[in-house]
């Protein structure tokens, strides 16, 4: 039985109505990819689910900069990131940023209810690459 707030009747307005037995497999990979050219910045998953893969053009309405020298991909365990989605939640402005060797920085801008500014960093080392 799909999980919902809305009554079935309501799925008549949908193309596609789909619901996951158990979303913690879903992924267990996130690759993300930046370049000079497109697809710029680029988000894909990988999982016992499939695959999925999110384009960001670097003149999107999310970005406010964007900045590369030279195409970047790095692989890091979604099990590893998972700390750092409770700052994604509460963020107002969020900086990704990746090193030359494939080290993730996340900074959170987070305003707290005095209306403070607080910023939150979350690092990640990339996983290794293995031989193909």
């Amino acid at each position: 039985m799909p999980l919902s707030t809305q009554s079935q009747t309501d799925d008549e307005q949908y193309i596609l109505v789909a619901s996951l037995d158990n979303a913690h497999n879903l992924s267990n990979i996130l690759k993300i990819t930046m370049s000079p050219s497109q697809p710029y910045f680029r988000l894909s998953t990988f999982g016992n689910a499939g695959n999925a893969h999110y384009d960001y053009p670097k003149d999107s309405d999310m970005m406010e900069l964007f900045q590369c020298t030279k195409t970047q991909i790095s692989r890091y365990k979604m099990s590893l990131l998972k700390p750092s989605t409770k700052a994604l939640a509460l963020s107002c402005k969020v900086s990704v940023r990746i090193d030359s060797r494939g080290f993730l920085s996340l900074q959170y801008l987070v305003r707290n209810d005095d209306g403070q500014i607080c910023f939150v960093e979350y690092y990640c080392c990339p996983d290794e690459e293995l031989e193909e």
